[in-house]
């Protein structure tokens, strides 16, 4: 063995680090002891996959969804609350309301609210709009307006065609709820015509049903405008 010369301490560098190796593993197995078993049982199998081929492999299992739209658990909440604050004109056959994916849906019978022809709101109708806003007005979610007519074709010099009435109707809605303070740029309108029946156009009682306005609540941003007195 040569005493001299740079090489003659080489086998300390190898020796330190068999020591590190070795302090490393009684101080991982001293910490597998403080461990619960449950835990230490998942370290020793994740150990046991990483040396040794044969041994059964243990992923992680994925975090359960905490998603709030999850059996509409999210959208819960308010359509309780729709529907009590909401309750007569429901009872009355005025507003019918559903859960449709991630969209509360209000539907509210055309003929009730316009004549005719027409998209001027029924001043009648107004307070029963005013309820809407009212719960509209203090949540922050998405506000989707449809207009929907039936398939008989006009006759106003005004409007052209239903599809035009449908859209028409649609803003009417929506300016009477931002004339009730729910803020505009959370709201659309959207006209469909007669193109998005409920029921065949066959007789005059499916016409009715289908000429109608609906309100669609989609579950929302806690970031979104919550009114527009406040997004002002």
């Amino acid at each position: 063995m040569n005493n001299h010369g740079p090489d003659r301490v080489r086998w300390l560098i190898s020796y330190a680090d068999y020591m590190t190796l070795l302090c490393a593993f009684f101080i991982m197995l001293y910490a597998l002891e403080l461990m619960d078993q449950k835990t230490s049982k998942a370290v020793q199998d994740v150990l046991d996959g990483m040396f040794s081929v044969n041994a059964p492999q243990h992923l992680p299992n994925p975090p359960e969804s905490l998603s709030p739209l999850d059996n509409q658990n999210g959208l819960m909440p308010l359509y309780t609350e729709i529907k009590q604050q909401l309750q007569v004109y429901i009872d009355s056959d005025q507003l019918d309301v559903e859960i449709e994916g991630e969209w509360i849906r209000m539907r509210l019978p055309g003929d009730m609210l316009f004549s005719a022809g027409d998209w001027e709101i029924s001043d009648s109708k107004m307070d029963q709009l005013a309820a809407v806003a009212n719960i509209l007005r203090p949540i922050p979610n998405e506000i989707n307006v449809e207009g929907h007519t039936d398939d008989v074709p006009l006759t106003s010099s005004v409007v052209v065609s239903n599809w035009d009435l449908s859209a028409l109707r649609a803003v009417a809605i929506i300016r009477a709820l931002e004339l009730y303070g729910v803020a505009p740029q959370r709201m659309a309108a959207m006209g469909f015509g007669y193109h998005r029946p409920l029921v065949a156009n066959t007789s005059a009682v499916n016409r009715a049903i289908n000429r109608r306005v609906e309100i669609l609540i989609r579950q929302g941003d806690s970031y979104q405008p919550w009114s527009r007195e406040d997004a002002q």
